[in-house]
């Protein structure tokens, strides 16, 4: 489904009404840009972000690799003085993203498809596997297969999947949403 007017307009809306209504209140400190782990790698900060909502600009935001980057990790957002919530509006876009099948990073889709499988599967992230299955998928088997051996060695990464008692909840909610 490619994007349309209509659909930036409506992912404005929703932005505003249900994800953060907030928005508005941001004064572009920075604040959340400079606690972002990961924002030197990104093409559009976390301010910029709230900044190019508000100029209706969603389609540059939906263009560039920002929200697939981004960690999740609620600095940005616990550092807000106005309490915008910039996590959630990263999070929004980038479902939203989904949905349009808009993607600017090589094989993205292939990640998050092979992530979700994995949570279905086993109820939680395994790594070993998402990583496996990554390097099948690419036809590139032995890729940072030295990294891999010095992460093993060092036991920070259990080679066996951990199984979770709540995992076919968890499936139906990711069958239910893909």
């Amino acid at each position: 489904m490619a994007k349309t007017q209509k659909d930036l307009k409506k992912i404005k809306e929703d932005l505003l009404n249900y994800i953060e209504p907030n928005m508005y209140n941001c004064y572009q400190c920075g604040k959340c840009t400079a606690g972002c782990p990961l924002a030197d790698t990104f093409e559009y900060k976390p301010n910029q972000i709230i900044r190019l909502i508000m100029l209706d600009k969603i389609d540059t935001i939906l263009d560039s690799n920002s929200v697939f980057l981004c960690l999740s990790c609620d600095i940005c957002t616990s550092r807000c003085p106005q309490e915008v919530s910039i996590s959630a509006i990263m999070n929004f876009i980038r479902n939203e993203s989904w949905k349009m099948g808009e993607f600017k990073i090589k094989n993205i889709s292939r990640f998050y498809n092979l992530f979700l499988r994995i949570l279905g599967k086993f109820g939680r992230s395994y790594e070993p596997g998402l990583i496996m299955g990554l390097n099948v998928l690419s036809g590139k088997l032995f890729n940072d297969a030295d990294i891999a051996v010095k992460i093993m060695g060092k036991m920070k990464i259990k080679m066996l999947p951990e199984i979770i008692k709540g995992r076919k909840s968890v499936a139906k909610v990711i069958k239910k949403y893909l």
